[in-house]
């Protein structure tokens, strides 16, 4: 062979050769585009490695991408659907009380009413002098016995206080004023029924006037002053206690509504 002829057969077969390699890079490049998990071809086929037969994965390829086509193990499969039950028959409902209407329900009790307190004082005369009972005396002993038997009262303490007038000496004042307490202590006692425990009693004298009696002056002649300082000459009875509450008020009926 010549060597022009030469030169020329090389040079065509040189771009043989290049057209060859240009289309196997361009064939490479295109089975290497990188469309998901595995690499596909031109015609959007995956490619399958020629030794092993099974798809290339790219490097984004996860399990969970594996396809049907290309891993068919990875794919989950659909649990087989239960058969169906049998019908179950409806639950009998369940009855429920039924609500008491508003006018049944029970009425709160009512609050336990206190004792109401209770006070009351008299006071005893005595004549001059004396440390006996008069009937002005007794008289006013029965009016606190008909107060004390109204509602009736428990008693909590009953005070009796003996008193002169400031005519006399001092201890003779004092002996007087304890015998006018005790002489009305014994009658609460014996008379009216009251507990003696209850009963305090004391003599003081001429110590507590009655205020009207500070006119009474001792220029007075002996009888205008006697009479004058009348008022100091008693027993006080102080007594303090309880009555029962009232009863409550009951409610008024109700009226029945008019006939239409």
């Amino acid at each position: 062979m010549k060597q022009s002829e030469f030169m020329k057969h090389r040079i065509v077969g040189g771009l043989q050769l290049s057209a060859a390699a240009v289309l196997l890079a361009a064939g490479t490049a295109m089975a290497q585009t990188d469309r998901g998990a595995y690499l596909i071809d031109g015609a959007g086929n995956a490619v399958r490695a020629a030794s092993y037969g099974v798809c290339v994965r790219s490097n984004n390829w996860t399990p969970a991408q594996a396809t049907e086509q290309c891993d068919p193990d990875l794919i989950p499969r659909k649990a087989a659907a239960p058969a169906p039950r049998a019908a179950t028959p409806p639950a009998a409902p369940v009855m429920k009380p039924a609500a008491k209407p508003a006018d049944m329900k029970p009425a709160p009790k009512p609050k336990p009413a206190k004792p109401t307190p209770f006070e009351t004082r008299v006071d005893v005369p005595f004549e001059f002098a004396k440390s006996d009972l008069t009937a002005d005396g007794r008289g006013a002993l029965d009016q606190l016995f008909k107060e004390l038997k109204k509602g009736p009262v428990t008693i909590n303490v009953v005070i009796v206080t003996g008193h002169t007038d400031k005519i006399g000496s001092a201890a003779y004042n004092k002996k007087l004023s304890e015998a006018r307490a005790q002489v009305v202590r014994d009658h609460l006692v014996n008379s009216g029924g009251l507990n003696p425990k209850l009963i305090f009693w004391e003599g003081v004298g001429p110590r507590q006037p009655v205020n009207v009696t500070k006119f009474c002056d001792a220029k007075m002649n002996r009888k205008q002053l006697i009479d004058c300082l009348a008022p100091n000459r008693r027993t006080t009875v102080e007594v303090t206690g309880t009555r029962p509450p009232k009863p409550a008020a009951k409610p008024a009926a109700a009226k029945p509504a008019a006939k239409m």
